[in-house]
């Protein structure tokens, strides 16, 4: 059985959680270790989960504690903000527009023409530049499978340690790629409170000294 020590809750009510996923661990799962199993054994109940992360990325997830808190948070207005370690020299700040087409056969993404795919948009602001990294706030417009990292690589500024889409990591082992949910903001299904989170992550990669 899972060690309730090992979940971080952020927040949280008799309504839902708010928990700091570690990177290589899965949302969701059947049968293998996984946030939703560690969350379940912490409150001793069901859980659902609102958003889900790869299973490398770590940082914010939000969870219902009952089907009517869930079905609410799922159709509102989560703002969901990430920090990522791009390589290359990206724009101060821009918008990213993307249709993409998710290859369930080969579990990744591609980009293709208006009407294939589903449209993909996300905007970020640069918060340094170091060499040829740089640290981007990203604030994710849409939810597409892996939607950061393929938009990132389409616009020729890969995320740092991403072995699935940054060409200079695909055959490296024990990496992660540096992107993490760092901000939550949402109206509480309940109470209606505006709620907001954020965290930061603890790897040296994300800092600029």
């Amino acid at each position: 059985m899972t060690d309730i020590t090992d979940i971080n809750i952020i927040y949280e009510d008799k309504y839902l959680l708010v928990v700091n996923k570690p990177a290589g661990v899965l949302s969701q799962s059947d049968g293998e270790d996984d946030i939703v199993s560690r969350a379940e054994a912490y409150t001793g109940g069901g859980v659902y989960i609102i958003n889900r992360l790869d299973r490398p990325v770590g940082g914010l997830v939000l969870l219902a504690r009952d089907k009517k808190t869930a079905a609410v948070l799922t159709e509102s207005n989560i703002e969901k903000y990430y920090l990522a370690v791009a390589c290359g020299k990206p724009a101060e700040s821009a918008r990213l527009e993307n249709y993409l087409m998710h290859d369930k056969r080969l579990n990744i993404v591609k980009n293709v023409n208006k009407g294939m795919g589903k449209l993909a948009v996300l905007e970020y602001e640069k918060l340094w530049q170091k060499e040829d990294t740089a640290l981007l706030k990203i604030h994710l417009l849409t939810g597409r499978h892996h939607q950061i990292r393929a938009q990132m690589l389409f616009n020729n500024t890969p995320i740092y340690g991403d072995t699935k889409y940054n060409p200079a990591f695909k055959h490296k082992r024990g990496i992660m790629p540096a992107l993490f949910s760092s901000v939550l903001k949402f109206e509480h299904p309940v109470t209606k409170e505006n709620l907001s989170f954020e965290v930061y992550p603890d790897e040296e990669i994300f800092k600029q000294n």
